[in-house]
């Protein structure tokens, strides 16, 4: 059973790795490949009019074709928590904005009202550089709550009826789907996928090789005479980061946030959940496959290990919550997690399996003989269960997620911002003309 799990895991990696990706490019040219960017863009999706700006300087640096298509919001199976991820998507918005050079003037979610303004305006076929400029300026709008300019707007570009506005958006989704993913503000060039502006690096660097022409770096940070000093809290600073032992991008973020803690001496607090599935949370096959392949190219960018996995099911969960719990007795639990992870993701070992198990526990310098009388333990399931319920009292449902302060965030791609928050809290800390010299 386990040799074939190992087999398994090795095959999983070729797919996930340059073969398969050279197989996978070789397909899309086969096919007829054109140099066109398909931007899907989603009206009430801050990251989506995030992207369109990255889109928009894209086309300007970058000789390339471009297709614009107005989507409705997420579908219920890859969107479960749709109230808090709306919530949540302008915090984020605000965030991000004000790291990168973007822009986001939203201080709440869409209007219902002027959602539907808009997109009877953008429901009408236009070339593609003007349906860009429409959505900017019409969402743009919009999150400023500037119905005066909104309105000003829709007359000048013109719209349709509300009565076509369901069945166009859902059919534009119904594509997307059919295309290969599932959410709004995504890139699509050269058969793979990218997400707005955290996966623009990547897509700029294929363009760049593509087109045999130097890279741009159409959003950048911020200069950090931008990024004044800002504190986090008037406490003593604690991380708390909710992750599951079946994520691999609580993986990938577990790899990194110790160092990133470090360099300010604030500890970290593990907070494990229990998966997606588990919490009645869907995971289609579509969402699983494009996660997959994102990963393994954010693991190879940051020199993690990846791709030989065995994602663990049934007591391989249970097993990874008790001695999880068990671990934080100890003080054990960031040595433990990042052993199991390390080898669920990487190693493609069971911790359902004890010999799997018995290798990871003892890697991360715990008894084997203690943990074993720990499985039985039914308190690391309670635990999740609180974790999960603390982490939607802060707006969020995924994970990773990491409370700081009052910076709240989710998703491994944050680690970035939460360092500039706490370079930031430090500078805040320090004397004026500490920080005049920096």
């Amino acid at each position: 059973m386990i040799i074939a799990k190992r087999l398994r895991g090795k095959a999983i990696a070729a797919w996930l790795g340059p073969t398969g990706e050279a197989a996978r490019r070789a397909l899309h040219r086969v096919r007829g490949a054109s140099r066109t960017l398909d931007f899907y863009f989603d009206i009430g999706d801050p990251w989506s009019f995030l992207a369109a700006q990255a889109v928009e300087r894209l086309v300007q640096a970058y000789p390339v074709e471009l297709a614009v298509h107005i989507i409705s919001p997420p579908a219920s199976d890859v969107d479960p928590a749709p109230e808090l991820r709306a919530r949540h998507s302008v915090r984020d918005a605000q965030q991000l904005a004000e790291f990168w050079n973007v822009d986001f003037p939203g201080k709440k979610e869409a209007d219902p009202g002027a959602l539907r303004d808009v997109a009877t305006a953008l429901i009408r076929e236009r070339p593609a550089a003007e349906q860009l400029r429409a959505a900017l300026e019409l969402t743009g709008a919009m999150w400023a709550g500037d119905r005066k300019r909104l309105g000003t707007l829709i007359g000048s570009f013109g719209n349709d009826s509300s009565v076509a506005v369901p069945p166009y958006l859902a059919g534009k989704y119904a594509e997307l789907r059919k295309a290969g993913h599932y959410q709004g503000g995504m890139i699509h060039y050269g058969g793979n996928w990218y997400w707005g502006i955290d996966r623009l690096h990547y897509l700029e660097a294929e363009l760049a090789r593509d087109l045999e022409t130097e890279l741009v770096t159409v959003v950048a940070p911020r200069p950090l005479s931008e990024r004044a000093p800002r504190p986090l809290s008037d406490k003593p600073l604690t991380c708390e980061m909710w992750f599951s032992f079946r994520s691999p991008y609580s993986y990938l973020a577990l790899e990194q946030i110790e160092v990133v803690l470090a360099a300010y001496q604030v500890p970290l607090v593990l907070r494990p959940v229990l998966p997606m599935l588990t919490r009645g949370l869907t995971m289609p096959q579509i969402k699983r496959m494009y996660i997959a392949r994102d990963a393994k190219r954010e693991a190879d960018r940051l020199g993690i290990a990846f791709g030989e996995l065995c994602e663990p099911t049934g007591n391989g969960v249970d097993h990874c919550l008790a001695l999880a719990h068990w671990a934080a007795q100890r003080g054990g639990e960031v040595a433990f997690a990042r052993s199991v992870m390390r080898g669920i993701w990487a190693e493609a070992r069971d911790p359902g399996e004890y010999v799997d198990l018995r290798a990871l526990v003892e890697r991360a310098g715990l008894p084997w003989d203690e943990a074993r009388e720990a499985l039985g333990n039914p308190a690391g399931q309670a635990t999740a269960q609180a974790n999960a319920a603390d982490l939607a009292v802060i707006g969020l449902w995924g994970v990773p997620s990491f409370r700081l302060g009052d910076f709240v965030a989710w998703g491994n791609d944050r680690l970035p911002l939460l360092a500039d928050r706490l370079r930031r809290h430090a500078q805040s800390v320090l004397s004026p003309a500490h920080v005049d010299r920096e």
